[in-house]
């Protein structure tokens, strides 16, 4: 999709679609009249019966891409919360190891979740990642599995700890992976298409004011439904996005826990 249309407001893109559907819409009948002329009344019926009948299709393809793309952006928020959850519970297992020399892990810890909210948060916006939240990703790995517990309480915490590390790991790989979710290209070539022959044949209804008008109304309806599958199609894009807020907070209760 056009990316520079997520950096205007949800209403601003509302406006946009539906100024510029409604309008085609509603000049579609008398451009068609300019050119060609008038045509027969039964010509004309069947094109309002047929405008009908795809508006019907339309809206049932629109309301399942809005539900799909709601449901993309749900996931995201849900492993966003997960990662935000396993930081905090591994700052925990960290602190309840009650060693100085784990003091070190912590710190990373803080650092690297720090890192995916300052410096991989704004790239994710591009489809891509941080190279620094990655090399404190690996840093942190490392120095956990450096970690030589004693028999006993140490071993049953780092098992839970490096349990925890790779679910944070595959909790990251998600979150990158989503940076490319959205509806797949052919719902939008749908749309699209349906969008088209609904012009079409709205050009072949009499070009009466009041019927003129009801076209601009139909095409602003339909753009004000595609404007929210817009909206909810890309989980880091635009005003409706995934944000990093569970991992801000769970950041601050890490530091808390410190004091």
């Amino acid at each position: 999709m056009i990316a520079f249309l997520y950096d205007l407001p949800d209403l601003g893109v509302a406006a946009a679609f539906g100024l510029t559907i409604g309008l085609l819409f509603a000049a579609a009948p008398l451009l068609r009249y300019r050119l060609f002329g008038p045509i027969a009344d039964p010509h004309s019926e069947s094109a309002r019966n047929t405008v009908a009948a795809i508006t019907g299709f339309t809206g049932a393809v629109l309301a399942f891409s809005l539900v799909q793309a709601q449901g993309n952006l749900r996931s995201v928020e849900k492993t966003v919360a997960a990662e935000a959850t396993q930081l905090n519970q591994v700052d925990r297992l960290l602190t309840r190891w009650g060693d100085p020399k784990v003091a070190g892990i912590r710190q990373a810890l803080h650092a690297y979740a720090e890192s995916i909210v300052v410096d991989e948060w704004p790239q994710l916006s591009a489809h891509a990642s941080s190279p620094r939240t990655g090399d404190l990703a690996a840093q942190l790995s490392q120095a956990v599995l450096a970690i030589e517990p004693a028999p006993g309480r140490e071993s049953v915490i780092y098992a839970d700890l490096v349990k925890l590390m790779d679910q944070l790991a595959e909790s990251r790989d998600e979150r990158l992976s989503a940076t490319d979710l959205g509806l797949p290209p052919i719902y939008w070539h749908v749309i699209g298409f349906l969008i088209v022959l609904l012009l079409v044949f709205a050009a072949f209804v009499e070009p009466l004011w009041g019927r003129v008008l009801s076209l601009g109304g139909l095409g602003a309806g339909l753009a004000l439904l595609i404007t929210l599958v817009f909206i909810f199609d890309q989980p880091f894009l635009g005003e409706v996005s995934v944000g990093p807020e569970p991992i801000v907070k769970a950041l601050v209760t890490m530091r808390a826990r410190s004091n």
